[in-house]
């Protein structure tokens, strides 16, 4: 029995994307059997004399670490070799791309079809092999998928001899058991590339192996559901792909689709901002290296810092030893200096990581790089302490990098920690690196090279009928909002502040709406209950104390998780003026005027934090309970405020345009208005949403509102000046029909004969008007 047929009727499953899946099994079958190419017919591609050539034509005395592109250095390593082994560049760019949903399905297809334009026999990329490549894809591969493409194919090289290399009953069983595979790919020695690993895995074995191709996540993916397993979280014994596959296996529902460990409800259980211990991004000042410094970082394919004096065994560095060498070799330094020494070399040395994004600006450009090695000692002035980096080749002007980045480059020390900004860097790097690819390719990437603003809506005619005011001044608010990001509206009870308030958040967010959140503010409430704050967790029958983010903590981390940054959030914050606004607020109050900029937090002090600006916040102060002009006066600097009063527009008018598209006549209108103008204290007229109510358009509803809602708030107002009769004397419902001339016969919103309409500047002078 042939390779071919032993994998016949064995069941691969199904994973992210079926189609992405078996558009890449019609390269990977044949590749790993033995068979015909599908762009190659009646020849196997895939062979380890094949994959030999590529990998001698691309790495060692022939690798290119110019600035020019992937695709013109490849063009030149192949330049002579038979069409066979250009074939296999171009399945093997198949098999690194489709995957992505970072790539574009025309940059797929372009770059594949430029490698086998290269080909004597002018070979095109089969039709079906392109509908594969236009399906998305199935994870995001971040900048480092492009910037090292050629490692990335030189491990799939090396892979290729391996496989070949295994026995004939080894490569049947691997492609009868994923486990047998995910060994044998395991044994690669070309340089280990997990993401390129994890990619080939799911490819081959979709149903068992997930297409989450970052170490981190994927741990902290089996740490958080390790409970399913009766696991213990970060087991170093434990096999991380099987533990994956059997805890998906235990919470997939069979008959649901496939769930994604990076959506809801899944993704909040392990990757949240406040636990975000992966990638990082990182600013390396060059220092007095300046400009000429930098060229030779690019050039040669590292970053440095000076440590001109240190001496540190790097096999096991620790906080405390980087810090002892520091003290020992910079004595003659101040305290001061040698702190922020210390600072720079803990960073470099063992908070900097592979895979991290590294950010270096001299003078009016930035350039940006993944870090690709550990660090290690060169014997060279000013630059001893190194790291390899992969440079993007296309650098960035200054003023084009994205925000929060700009208010970050303030920030003191030669390596400067900006993973806060790490959403916005990789969106950079990813458009960079796409263009440096892309010379043969009309720009039309869905990635700008500055993240995109965010656009709030025009008001449209559903939301001004909805709302029962002019458009014209709902569009103002809008505008407001979005140039300041934050607004108040402030009015009597009644007056339909939080209704308007929720009514343009879910306008602003659309469809979205679990972008919109509402929280209420009470005397109690502080800033460990809005922000973040220390809570007891039980965890093992111990009671612990933990960092636990609250309403605002939790809606930025998802306005900005990657793919959310151009999508509006909306938090509204109801009473807010019931709260210690100062007291809740905190350090917050800074970013509220500064969304540029970012700043240090109480309990989560090594990550700085910023309001991000696609995050609106829409906040309501009812001046009855306490009036604004005793509110903080940094908030009111930092919020626009907007009046929602009875008497004026557009809330004078609410009512009345209510009633008329409700197709009742005027007499509530005219029963609030004679209500008000008895009332002499302006923040304590009434407003009209107590009279939309359904129930108000007939008598015993209208009586009860008065009964229970309107006369309550006027006993309160009046106490100990008026005594209750005497306020249902001039404010009750009958008292105020009587003034109006109307009756309370029939339905209280019937059109009466003989109706008097209220002046409502004199309203003892109104005359009767026939109907």
């Amino acid at each position: 029995m042939s390779e071919s047929d032993s994998r016949a009727g064995v069941e691969r499953g199904v994973g992210a994307n079926p189609v992405v899946e078996a558009a890449a099994w019609l390269v990977l079958e044949p590749a790993l059997t033995g068979s015909s190419s599908p762009m190659l017919p009646e020849t196997h591609t895939w062979s380890a004399s094949n994959a030999r050539q590529i990998r001698e034509a691309i790495s060692g005395d022939n690798a290119d670490m110019g600035a020019r592109s992937f695709l013109d250095k490849l063009h030149d390593q192949l330049s002579g070799l038979d069409d066979s082994v250009i074939v296999l560049a171009a399945e093997m760019l198949y098999v690194h791309g489709i995957p992505l949903v970072n790539l574009q399905s025309e940059t797929k297809s372009q770059r594949i079809e430029t490698v086998l334009s290269w080909t004597r026999a002018g070979i095109t990329l089969p039709p079906a092999l392109r509908h594969g490549l236009e399906a998305g894809g199935t994870f995001h591969g971040g900048a480092g998928f492009n910037i090292r493409i050629w490692q990335q194919l030189i491990w799939l090289t090396d892979f290729i001899e391996e496989w070949w290399g295994a026995s004939a009953d080894e490569r049947e069983r691997a492609l009868a058991d994923p486990w047998v595979f995910r060994d044998l790919v395991d044994r690669v020695q070309g340089g280990w590339e997990p993401a390129m690993r994890m990619s080939l895995l799911a490819l081959v074995w979709p149903g068992y192996f997930d297409s989450v191709v970052k170490d981190d996540h994927r741990r902290r993916i089996r740490d958080a559901f390790a409970h399913e397993l009766g696991a213990t979280p970060g087991d170093p014994t434990a096999d991380i792909d099987k533990d994956l596959w059997a805890i998906r296996t235990k919470i997939q529902a069979p008959d649901k689709p496939r769930f994604d460990w990076y959506l809801p409800p899944y993704a909040e259980q392990w990757h949240s901002e406040t636990v975000n211990k992966g990638r990082r991004a990182w600013l390396v000042r060059p220092g007095q290296g300046g400009q000429q410094l930098v060229e030779q970082w690019r050039k040669e394919g590292f970053v440095s810092v000076p440590a001109t004096n240190l001496s540190l065994d790097l096999a096991a560095p620790t906080d405390q030893s980087v810090r002892d060498a520091v003290e020992a070799g910079y004595a003659h330094l101040d305290y001061a200096q040698r702190l922020q020494l210390t600072q720079a070399d803990q960073a470099f040395i063992l908070r900097m990581g592979i895979d991290d994004l590294v950010l270096v600006v001299s003078e009016e450009t930035a350039r940006l790089g993944v870090v690709s090695g550990a660090p290690k000692w060169a014997e060279e002035p000013g630059a001893r302490l190194r790291r390899t980096v992969d440079w993007i080749p296309e650098s960035v002007a200054k003023s084009e990098l994205p925000e929060p980045v700009p208010g970050m480059l303030d920030k003191q020390g030669d390596v400067v920690d900006l993973t806060h900004a790490l959403d916005a860097l990789t969106t950079l790097a990813e458009k960079l690196t796409d263009t440096v690819e892309e010379e043969r390719i009309e720009e039309e990437q869905t990635t700008p090279r500055v993240p995109a603003s965010v656009a709030i809506p025009p008001v449209s005619d559903a939301l001004a009928a909805e709302l029962h005011m002019p458009q014209d001044v709902l569009q103002e608010w809008l505008d407001v909002l979005a140039d300041r990001r934050q607004l108040v509206f402030y009015g009597p009870p009644g007056t339909g502040k939080t209704f308007v308030a929720e009514t343009l958040g879910r306008h602003i967010v659309g469809s979205d709406t679990n972008h919109l959140r509402t929280v209420q503010f009470h005397p109690s409430y502080a800033y460990e209950d809005f922000f973040e704050g220390l809570r007891p967790v039980v965890e093992n029958g111990n009671v612990t104390y933990k960092v636990v983010p609250g309403p605002l903590r939790t809606l930025v981390a998802e306005a900005t998780t990657p793919g959310n940054e151009s999508r509006p959030y909306v938090l509204v914050i109801d009473e807010m003026n019931r709260a210690n606004l100062a007291k809740v607020f905190g350090e917050l109050y800074y970013l509220l005027e500064y969304r540029d900029q970012s700043i240090s937090l109480q309990y989560s002090g090594d990550n700085d934090f910023r309001l991000p600006k696609n995050l609106y916040i829409v906040g309501t102060m009812n001046t009855l309970d306490r009036s604004i002009s005793m509110v903080d006066a940094a908030i009111r600097r930092r919020f626009p405020f907007v009046e929602l009063h009875p008497s004026v527009a557009p809330v004078s008018d609410v009512l009345a345009a209510y009633l008329e598209a409700q197709r009742a006549d005027g007499l509530r209108a005219r029963l609030l208005a004679a209500l008000n103008a008895g009332i002499d204290e302006r923040d304590l007229q009434i407003g009209p949403s107590y009279l939309m109510k359904a129930s108000a358009s007939d008598e015993s509803g209208l009586e009860r509102i008065w009964k229970y809602d309107i006369l309550p708030l006027l006993d309160d107002h009046f106490y100990g000046a008026r005594t209750p009769e005497q306020i249902r004397a001039q404010f009750g419902l009958a008292a105020l029909l009587a003034k109006i001339g109307g009756t309370s016969v029939g339905p209280v919103d019937a059109v009466l004969p003989g109706e008097v309409v209220l002046d409502v500047a004199n309203p003892d002078e109104a005359e009767p008007q026939e109907s």
